[in-house]
């Protein structure tokens, strides 16, 4: 489960960066941000990915079920 929802966090990060990345790439430290988001996502000590999934994706997924 803790995979599952690395992934699907880590699937709309991608989704949204790849329009994000052309607008804010110019910021100072945006590719060391950015590889700090992903290491935040995917330590097991902060749970990341478990703690978006669970307060943005599911309730978004919840809602639309119907």
């Amino acid at each position: 489960v803790r995979w599952m929802m690395y992934w699907i966090v880590f699937a709309l990060f991608m989704a949204t960066e790849t329009f994000t990345d052309l607008l804010i790439s110019w910021f100072p430290f945006y590719y060391e941000v950015k590889m700090a988001f992903v290491i935040w996502l995917l330590s097991p000590y902060t749970r990341g990915a478990n703690l978006l999934y669970r307060k943005f994706v599911h309730p978004t997924l919840s809602r639309k079920e119907k």
